[in-house]
């Protein structure tokens, strides 16, 4: 299947603008693949070991989803111990949604070329 190019430069720009350029990091969309994916949520250890950063870099990116209300985090008790979990939001999953979208479309574009 070969995609005019015009159309396909401008699937790729109206996917773009349709995303939180806010959330556009690597680091904030794989907290957010990750917190979707885990419905029972996910401790900060659980995240950090996962995505393999910095205390201070994954809190930062923490606290940016959480402001921008695309995660939360709830306290839970589990085995008598009291844990912060975070959760994705509706928001969250719509972003998050928006995004794949954009990914997939380019995917398209990249797989007709080659």
């Amino acid at each position: 299947m070969e995609i005019n190019e015009d159309l396909a430069i401008e699937s790729i720009l109206e996917g773009y603008k349709k995303i939180n350029s806010d959330i556009f990091t690597l680091t904030r969309i794989l907290l957010l693949i990750f917190i979707s994916y885990f419905k029972d949520g996910l401790q900060f250890r659980e995240l950090k070991n996962v995505l393999n950063i910095s205390d201070g870099k994954l809190i930062s990116n923490i606290n940016q989803l959480s402001r921008m209300g695309y995660i939360k985090k709830e306290k839970i008790t589990l085995d008598n111990k009291k844990l912060d979990i975070y959760l994705i939001c509706e928001k969250g999953r719509r972003e998050l949604k928006k995004f794949k979208k954009f990914t997939k479309n380019i995917n398209q574009i990249i797989s007709d070329e080659v």
